[in-house]
């Protein structure tokens, strides 16, 4: 149902993203250059109260440019913000839970290494995601993976699967996009000293 808009980068935006001055720029970079998958990870509520109408304004946009956007664990805020999904981590609600309850929205799951994971939840889940791929600055205390990981990550093809973790300019290889339907950045997106360029170099991949 969804697996043809799963694909691409896929844009992580922490609160310290979404409060920063430069913040609408950014946005307006990444939909002019066709990003379609947006995750809101606020690790704080409270931010979806203080700030909901500018939440509620970028979902809009987003939509309006036919993109998806995902909240992170807050599975009581879909319906209110009209999120499309919800992202799953391994100490959050069960996707088997979530996708009870919503049965038309994405459920993402985080596998971290580990593609059996995945597999135990097949029937609940959308997509997965996998990381760290490298040291992250968003979640430092992230496991990287090894690359015995990534090799047995790699023929995981049941779902569409997406990796994460230090992806950016610099970090960058042609065989994540080879092997992976999404590429998540948050830090890689919002810390780019060239951002415009980056995408158009992944889009090109």
């Amino acid at each position: 149902m969804f697996s043809n808009k799963l694909k691409g980068l896929y844009c992580i935006i922490c609160e310290e993203n979404f409060l920063h001055d430069s913040f609408d720029q950014t946005i307006k970079v990444c939909l002019e250059n066709k990003i379609k998958l947006f995750q809101i990870r606020f690790k704080n509520e409270s931010i979806f109260f203080e700030h909901e109408p500018k939440l509620k304004s970028l979902i809009e946009k987003i939509h309006n440019h036919s993109g998806l956007v995902l909240v992170n664990d807050h599975i009581t805020h879909i319906e209110e913000f009209n999120f499309d999904g919800i992202h799953l981590g391994q100490s959050d609600i069960s996707p088997i839970f979530a996708k009870h309850v919503y049965k038309d929205k994405i459920v993402g799951l985080s596998c971290y290494s580990s593609s059996s994971l995945a597999n135990q939840y097949l029937d609940y889940i959308d997509y997965v995601s996998f990381g760290a791929m490298y040291k992250s600055s968003t979640k430092k205390n992230a496991r990287k993976i090894s690359e015995a990981e990534l090799q047995n990550i790699i023929k995981f093809n049941r779902k569409p699967k997406a990796i994460i973790g230090g992806i950016n300019l610099n970090t960058y290889e042609s065989n994540i996009s080879n092997n992976f339907d999404m590429i998540a950045m948050s830090d890689g997106i919002f810390s780019s000293e060239d951002l415009p360029s980056f995408l158009n170099m992944l889009n090109k991949s």
